[in-house]
């Protein structure tokens, strides 16, 4: 196989970007060969098709938000509100970002309609996400109450991330990470 032209990392970052604009629908080889500066034919040689680009994108990018984000909730050196509070400012900073923004919630609503197999990959980044969450509640409540918040705490960010977008207001992640935070106040009263 031939050296890419540019690093993977910026590869798939491009992709990630036009994916993220145009859907998965509306993206093309050409449009992503476009992206990253390579011809249709050099392109090719490296994925074959948008479904196998589109699965290591996917898998790149939750890849990245396991190191950069998700990691705080395991953090020991922070108190859980800490970390909370550090997920939500970075979580915010990087859903803005034209780098990753909401790549997975454009993907599964794509994938929904006729790309099911890419579900998967969509259905681990979000179980991850849970999980850390889970693990900031997993010293005040059941495993089974923490893992109910921590689900219910992902969907309303990424509803959040969603209404930021759409309205271009950053307040909507902010108040979700507050209502998160006042539910692990709650931890205290109830040890």
């Amino acid at each position: 196989m031939r050296p890419l032209k540019i690093p993977r990392d910026e590869l798939l970052q491009r992709c990630a970007n036009t994916f993220k604009r145009l859907g998965y629908h509306g993206t093309t080889m050409d449009a992503l060969s476009s992206a990253c500066g390579l011809t249709k034919a050099s392109f090719y040689h490296h994925y074959p098709n948008k479904e196998s680009l589109l699965r290591d994108v996917l898998d790149w990018t939750h890849e990245r938000l396991k190191q950069s984000l998700f990691s705080i909730a395991f953090d020991e050196d922070l108190a859980p509100h800490e970390r909370l509070t550090s997920m939500g400012r970075k979580a915010k900073k990087l859903f803005q970002d034209d780098s990753i923004g909401c790549l997975m919630g454009v993907v599964a609503v794509d994938a929904t309609y006729g790309k099911v197999e890419l579900m998967e990959p969509i259905r681990r980044f979000l179980d991850d996400w849970t999980a850390a969450f889970a693990k900031l509640y997993s010293a005040g409540y059941s495993q089974e109450e923490a893992q109910r918040l921590a689900r219910q705490l992902v969907a309303d960010f990424e509803g959040a991330i969603l209404l930021a977008r759409i309205y271009g207001d950053p307040s909507y992640i902010d108040a979700v990470t507050e209502r998160g935070l006042r539910q692990l106040e709650l931890v205290g009263t109830r040890v």
